[in-house]
């Protein structure tokens, strides 16, 4: 199966961060790595593969060398695993005018007028209350198509003129029925056969429709949450096919809450990675100066996805920093550090994209146009690494559904292939 092929299932089986999180845990299982869990005790081993999550929404992947002495130094890819979207709120049920309402928030940078007259479904996870009083966490995903709809033109004459604007507080609540009386809870365990007391939920709204290959030559891909998985997929895929390196850690993390400001317990700002670095350290040297002379010697790529140039939009970009899909990654710059990319780091990809014999682009905002951010800055300021932005390029960028290149996510896998060898 082509990688782009095995993308679109990844992310049609992740339709929330948690569902994610738990796909990549299947998959580590079956690649034989280890679970650790933040609460005890750890036990490595020179040659060991492992993972740790952290609030289900946030996991490190880490392989350790056969041979590892105090000259070590990490490899580390950096993604997230949320994507803008609409999330239910904690009294999920209104009704009006006969009609019953999914109340939700805005999640993130959504692009609201995406979210119309799409098919929907919702899931995410509950935290339930079993018969012995303990808590349990179960993910779920409810199948019912919802839809958001969009008023007719004929009573909105104007709309193409001046511009669809919804208010978030009063256009964007689904429609899940006619009105009767039904609690959320036991809709929820009608349809998931669950038993026990839900408590509460962290539960989004998702698009029902499927990935799918589109274009000419099937040269695109359509799907959504291409920002961020795309980057979770292509570095998880070059850390399977990583082979030990001699003192070099191979690890990639992907954080929840992104999109939001990763001010979280388990966010890129939070001390999760920092925290299992560390550990992950005390495994060999008690030495703390060791640590951050290892630190020194680390790198660190964070992966998000970049703004291609759009044929309808073409003023919207730095006529010199034009990224184009097909083109390879993206290195992304901006001189307030909005990204971590400084000149040491943009030559070292060029090397391993030069050893990987792939193509890579520029990218820098234009003046007028401020730019947005990444878990990048945070990482490099909060543990002292050396950094870089990249990504793929891609159009539709927060939409519900998005679009990047089939020979992108190839080229990305190859440098990223490259850097663990480095």
């Amino acid at each position: 199966m082509s990688y782009s092929q095995n993308l679109l299932q990844f992310i049609d089986a992740s339709s929330t961060a948690f569902h994610a999180v738990e796909n990549l845990k299947k998959e580590l299982v079956a690649q034989n790595y280890q679970e650790l869990k933040e609460e005890v005790p750890w036990s490595l081993e020179k040659g060991g593969k492992y993972f740790v999550t952290r609030a289900e929404g946030s996991i490190v992947l880490f392989k350790i060398p056969k041979k590892w002495t105090n000259d070590y130094a990490y490899n580390i890819i950096g993604a997230h695993t949320d994507s803008p979207c609409l999330k239910i709120k904690n009294n999920p049920i209104s009704t009006k005018e006969g009609y019953q309402l999914l109340n939700v928030e805005v999640y993130g940078g959504v692009l609201l007028n995406s979210w119309f007259d799409k098919d929907l479904y919702f899931g995410g996870r509950l935290i339930i209350e079993n018969k012995n009083g303990e808590l349990e966490q179960q993910l779920v995903k409810i199948k019912k198509r919802l839809r958001i709809p969009r008023l007719a033109i004929h009573l909105d004459r104007e709309v193409n003129k001046q511009g669809f604007k919804p208010n978030p507080q009063e256009h964007m609540f689904p429609i899940i029925g006619l009105h009767r009386d039904i609690r959320f809870e036991d809709w929820i365990k009608q349809e998931t056969g669950l038993s026990g007391t839900i408590l509460s939920w962290d539960l989004f709204l998702f698009d029902a429709e499927k990935s799918s290959l589109g274009g000419i030559d099937d040269e695109f891909i359509f799907a959504p949450r291409l920002d961020n998985l795309a980057s979770v997929h292509a570095s998880f895929e070059a850390l399977r096919l990583s082979e030990d390196k001699e003192n070099k850690v191979q690890m990639a993390v992907y954080f929840q809450h992104e999109e939001i400001g990763s001010e979280s317990q388990n966010g890129a700002n939070s001390n999760f990675l920092e925290a299992t670095l560390k550990r992950v350290h005390s495994f060999i040297s008690t030495n703390e100066e060791n640590f951050y002379q290892a630190i020194a010697r680390s790198f660190f790529i964070s992966a998000d996805m970049a703004h291609a140039v759009h044929p309808n939009y073409t003023e919207k970009h730095d006529k010199n920093h034009k990224p184009y899909i097909g083109a390879g990654p993206v290195i992304k710059s901006n001189a307030n550090m909005r990204y971590a990319t400084d000149a040491f780091s943009i030559a070292k990809f060029k090397q391993w994209c030069k050893k990987a014999d792939i193509p890579f682009q520029d990218f820098c905002s234009r003046n007028d146009i401020g730019c947005g951010s990444t878990i990048g800055p945070m990482t490099a300021a909060k543990i002292g690494i050396p950094t870089i932005d990249v990504g793929n390029p891609m159009l539709s960028m927060h939409s519900i559904r998005e679009m990047c290149g089939v020979q992108d996510h190839t080229y990305i896998i190859k440098v990223f292939t490259e850097f663990y060898k480095s």
